[in-house]
């Protein structure tokens, strides 16, 4: 596998196609390589391949050309008969398109897949990439330190090429379909703050009684809290918004992806675990309070805010089975949690709307 590039293209590619079906954080973290190729090669097309579920947060980007929606349970099965037609039917598809070069920045076997049916002749992906996935790339980028946060792992992908300048663009676009829709469940001219209390895993979720607590605080301090979740964590972000009363707006469950990009923009700041709405307020621009436990910030925390991370102790890095250090978050002091909150409220506001 090579690793240096050698461009074929006296102009730079025509077309280019970066892989990142999931997740809402993992998308997230990526818009800075989307908008690195885009200032790199002005005049190519560059798609995108995603799954249906986070194409908003993506769709209609200034540095993009075409959403390619990815529906994963077709490939699943790639042995039967439905998944072979669904592999033929997504090959004619990519093959259509004519790519130059490809990045794969999911790193899995199902992507590397992908990236080789594009008969693209420039497939980049990382060496650490798992299940046999570089055996399909032509070029392979070492990282070596693990460490590095997710914004810059994904950057990373342009090393063939050059190494990544310090410039970082992340830019999120928002609706204002969407915009509009959620001023009107915000009904009202207060300042609002964003209450995240879901996470994957029960581990990586702080106290349920530590955001009520933290919302009533909000509320006392004349700002409005904003609960906001996925259809799965409806219940759990009604009982913050119960707990924390009537002047809450619940929208755990309530939105779409696109309204709930546009919630977190009309928030002046976000508090919550490690999860995908936390990592898009960043990509917001949003100043963050991310609560963690098990995960490490230094590979999963939120870009360029590190000083933004509470956490009860400095276990590092675990396994789910260590039960002595499954509840560790849910100890840290809601004390703590409301001194950096404070602190961020009485700074002045930025925020992406701001800025464009």
């Amino acid at each position: 596998m090579k690793k240096m590039l050698h461009p074929p293209w006296p102009n730079g590619p025509q077309r280019i196609l970066i892989i990142k079906p999931s997740s809402l954080g993992d998308v997230a973290a990526t818009l800075p390589l989307l908008c690195d190729l885009r200032r790199l090669y002005p005049h190519s097309k560059i798609d995108w391949l995603i799954r249906p579920a986070f194409a908003d947060l993506i769709n209609g980007h200034d540095a993009l050309n075409e959403l390619i929606l990815f529906h994963q349970g077709d490939l699943a099965r790639w042995w039967s008969g439905r998944g072979v037609g669904a592999a033929a039917s997504l090959r004619h598809k990519l093959r259509a398109k004519k790519y130059d070069m490809v990045f794969d920045a999911q790193g899995l076997l199902r992507s590397a897949l992908i990236a080789r049916l594009t008969g693209a002749p420039v497939r980049i992906g990382f060496t650490s990439a798992r299940e046999g996935a570089t055996l399909f790339y032509t070029h392979g980028v070492d990282m070596r330190r693990q460490d590095e946060v997710a914004v810059v792992r994904m950057r990373s992908l342009l090393t063939p090429i050059q190494k990544p300048d310090e410039h970082i663009e992340f830019r999120v676009p928002t609706a204002p379909a969407a915009i509009e829709a959620v001023r009107q469940m915000f009904n009202t001219n207060r300042p609002a703050v964003a209450i995240i209390p879901g996470a994957r895993w029960d581990a990586k979720r702080w106290s349920h009684d530590g955001f009520v607590d933290i919302g009533r605080r909000l509320l006392a301090a004349g700002v409005v809290p904003v609960v906001l979740g996925s259809p799965q964590e409806r219940s759990l972000c009604q009982y913050v918004a119960d707990g924390i009363g009537p002047a809450a707006v619940n929208l755990g469950g309530k939105t779409s992806l696109d309204q709930m990009i546009a919630a977190l923009a009309l928030c002046r700041i976000a508090i919550g675990n490690d999860s995908g709405p936390l990592h898009v307020a960043v990509a917001l621009g949003k100043p963050v309070v991310a609560l963690y436990g098990p995960t490490n910030e230094k590979s999963v925390g939120p870009w360029n805010q590190p000083h933004h991370v509470l956490r009860f102790d400095d276990l590092g890095d675990y396994r789910a089975s260590e039960p002595d250090r499954s509840n560790t978050l849910k100890r840290l002091p809601a004390e703590h949690v409301w001194n950096l909150t404070d602190s961020l409220l009485n700074q002045p506001e930025t925020s992406q709307l701001n800025r464009a």
